[in-house]
């Protein structure tokens, strides 16, 4: 593996020994100096570790730069000093992280055709705002890019991606027809890049690694150089079924050519034609502002459906549940669970709410154009339930939604989350509380962490033996169910005992004015009969001094007036 020259933030695996080594070099500085044969044997170790696999070094140059550290005094020197050796000593292959040191090459023709092209598609909004073209280029410009919008997510992402359903070859040809019109790079190149992005998610081997922000995931992995990772890890991901398949090959082939003919000039002609449209209003109207429309809204996928959101199936990926994104995207916004479950064709846990793309393969279904879809199980199915899964590939009858909910989500999942968990968002200036406002923002987010050299699963049969294995899961399963149970029962046990104590609470309130009222009625009337023998006009007075209840006032000063 080729180094790289810039400082790392992750050093590598040793780091941590390293630093062990350093500080208890520095902790005896005189001894490390005095005697070089008293250093530890984890620093030999270390040495011939890192000499024998991925360190530049040579091990006597290693050698000396670890002597250099151990010969530091101050933490701040031991860790400037680990940091030069770390820039000399590259990721090891089987981690992959994020270098937030690396400094990326900007590729300016890219950046000044970008921005041309969103010249043009600002000054195509223009006109379709203003009516300067045609209504109906208007309206022919929003079909086309929801039809290019599907070939993008249903082609290339669902279908190619991940390999989620199975269609009939007259589909196939359509949606790649529809993937070409959208103008996203050829086919084998757009699904190395999604794969490669679930598999390496937000690390350096990621084409648009979030963890490197906004701008970066949404266009700016398009200004630049790849990273070298990028390059390393995109020559192993498996694209042998795409390069077994002669249509994907052929447009690969052939792309620029095809894209000349049904993203530019077929979408521009066929106004000019039918309707006697403008030549240029119907260039920018329906080229230019539907290309870079339909760009920001896949763009919009990898940036926002990655920062802003939550996270209630897994709280330790990037991905989050992006209402906003999932209306512009038509149903791909529902990032955390995609990425938790790539092979589910619905990309969300309930398929249809804003996912037009899984409303429109559940009907082609219907016809026979899709087959074969596969999806995460919920809940446990037992066999009488089967017949509502039908025309879907169960991948094990487990429930696989519940159990990542209930592992590793953030707890604000609808059914399995807390209140608290569910009120751990925030929103710009603290309004419009709602998941479709596009600041909704789970106050949890994840650290950047490194990742083993297979990365995550994009199909069920990459999975860990443990999270395949249908024993291990219906284990956890019960143990889960069991633990949710007993916090149920102590739930209703505790609400049990409040009603109870609230009812008992409540007849004792209702009752003790009453009693109290008839005790102090009844002593009273004895104190008036007794005090009006002698002195009747103090008979009210005196029930007035025991108790300023008017009632009782005014039924004492009755009494007391017939008496007298």
């Amino acid at each position: 593996m080729g180094a790289d020259s810039q400082t790392k933030t992750i050093l590598c695996a040793k780091t941590p020994e390293l630093i062990e080594t350093a500080e208890m070099a520095d902790r005896k500085p005189e001894q490390s100096q005095t005697d070089p044969q008293s250093r530890a044997p984890a620093a030999d170790t270390l040495v011939a570790e890192l000499s024998q696999s991925d360190s530049t070094l040579s091990g006597a140059q290693f050698e000396k730069a670890l002597q250099t550290c151990s010969n530091a005094v101050h933490e701040a020197e031991v860790d400037r000093k680990l940091k030069e050796i770390g820039s000399a000593t590259p990721i090891l292959p089987s981690e992959i992280g994020t270098d937030f040191n690396f400094k990326r090459e900007i590729v300016w023709k890219n950046v000044i055709g970008f921005l041309l092209l969103h010249i043009c598609g600002w000054v195509g909004l223009h006109l379709a705002f203003w009516r300067y073209c045609d209504y109906r280029t208007t309206l022919y410009t929003m079909w086309l890019m929801y039809a290019s919008g599907q070939g993008v997510t249903m082609g290339a992402h669902r279908l190619w991606s991940h390999r989620a359903f199975k269609a009939k070859l007259w589909l196939r040809i359509i949606l790649l027809w529809m993937h070409t019109l959208a103008g996203q790079n050829c086919l084998y190149v757009w699904v190395r890049d999604h794969r490669q992005h679930h598999k390496f998610s937000d690390t350096d081997a990621d084409p648009h690694n979030a963890n490197r922000g906004f701008f970066f995931s949404h266009i700016g992995w398009l200004l630049s150089r790849k990273h070298p990772k990028v390059i390393e890890y995109g020559k192993k991901i498996d694209m042998s079924d795409l390069e077994a398949d002669p249509l994907i090959m052929f447009q690969k082939n052939h792309y620029k050519l095809l894209y000349t003919i049904f993203a530019l000039f077929g979408p521009t002609a066929i106004p000019v034609y039918f309707w006697g449209e403008n030549p240029w209003y119907a260039l920018f109207v329906a080229f230019f502002f539907r290309t870079v429309l339909s760009l920001n809204g896949t763009w919009s996928v990898n940036s926002a459906a990655h920062m802003f959101g939550t996270r209630p199936y897994d709280k330790t990926m990037w991905p989050v549940e992006n209402m906003f994104v999932s209306f512009v995207a038509v149903g791909e916004g529902w990032h955390n669970y995609h990425h938790a479950f790539p092979w589910d064709y619905r990309a969300s846990e309930y398929g249809t709410p804003l996912n037009l793309t899984g409303t429109l393969i559940d009907l082609l279904a219907k016809f026979g154009a899709v087959y074969d879809r596969k999806t995460a199980t919920p809940n446990m199915v037992s066999n009488e339930d089967e017949d509502r899964w039908n025309g879907i590939v169960m991948i094990r009858f487990v429930p696989q939604v519940k159990n990542r909910v209930m592992r590793t989500g953030d707890k604000s999942h609808h059914t399995y989350g807390t209140d608290e968990g569910r009120s751990a968002f925030t929103t710009l200036w603290n309004i419009w509380k709602h998941p479709s406002n596009p600041t909704y923002n789970s106050i949890h987010t994840p650290k950047p962490k490194i990742l083993q050299s297979d990365g995550y699963a994009l199909i069920p049969d990459e999975l860990k033996q443990s999270e395949r294995d249908e024993e291990i899961l219906s284990k956890e399963n019960e143990e889960l169910m069991r633990r949710q149970q007993e916090e149920e029962n102590r739930t209703t046990e505790a609400n049990q005992i409040y009603n109870k104590l609230s009812k008992y609470i409540k007849e004792q309130q209702q009752s003790v004015p009453e009693s109290v009222d008839e005790l102090l009625l009844q002593q009273s009337n004895n104190n008036v009969e007794k005090t009006a023998a002698g002195h009747p006009g103090k008979a009210a007075l005196n029930v007035v001094d025991c108790n300023d209840n008017a009632l009782v006032k005014r039924k004492v000063t009755t009494d007391a007036s017939s008496h007298h």
